[in-house]
């Protein structure tokens, strides 16, 4: 193992950085011209490496594709728990739910470069079962942390009434809102500060909703 200024520095990093490329290689290439644009002499080219690198790491452009594809979405829900680890453990489950809903909508040129990328794939894993078995869960997951949010907003943690799935209907309006408001803001349809305060405003008016209807 070698050491260097920064800290220890072995194989794994190094094979670990090679294959991030890689990845990178893929997403510039579907960003620019997508999925169907993908192939392993394509991204070798696009990555500065040759092309027996590229099939080392990735046997086949399923392959590849397929492990770009779990890539994105895990940078997107890695971006969710960094935003959540910075509000810390004394942030309110409405305050966590905001930002879950909020870091959905891009605010940056890399995060709406993230929205393309994912939606790209998105449309790519329709096609290939295996990675629309993922999509569909990863939904469902989303929407399932969406449900036990709503009800920690409006029963507190003591109270035995509340079911998540009471607020099933809600949970996938919300992330269909905000899944749609990205598509808008990434589009340059609409600005993301405003796509923010329809976010915030809808998510209010139904927590204002289910407070009023609790006995």
């Amino acid at each position: 193992m070698r050491r260097n200024g920064s800290g220890v520095r072995g194989p794994g990093v190094a094979h670990e950085q090679r294959r991030r490329d890689i990845l990178e290689a893929v997403f510039t290439i579907v960003d620019t011209e997508g999925t169907d644009q993908v192939s392993i002499r394509r991204v070798a080219d696009t990555a500065g490496v040759s092309l027996g690198r590229v099939q080392h790491y990735f046997p086949t452009k399923d392959a590849l594709l397929a492990e770009a594809f779990a890539a994105i979405n895990d940078q997107g829900a890695d971006r969710v728990r960094e935003r959540l680890l910075q509000e810390g453990n004394t942030a309110t489950p409405a305050r966590v739910l905001h930002v879950v809903l909020t870091e959905l909508i891009p605010d940056t040129d890399a995060e709406r470069r993230l929205v393309r990328i994912a939606q790209a794939f998105e449309a790519y894993a329709h096609t290939r079962p295996e990675l629309k078995e993922r999509l569909t869960r990863d939904y469902r997951e989303l929407a399932s942390l969406l449900m036990r949010l709503l009800r920690d907003c409006v029963y507190s943690q003591a109270d035995a009434g509340g079911d998540p799935s009471e607020f099933h209907a809600d949970a996938y309006e919300l992330l269909a809102l905000a899944t749609g408001l990205a598509a808008l803001v990434t589009t340059e349809n609409l600005d993301a500060r405003r796509a923010f305060d329809i976010i915030a405003a809808r998510l209010e008016g139904m927590l204002e909703t289910h407070r009023r209807r609790r006995p």
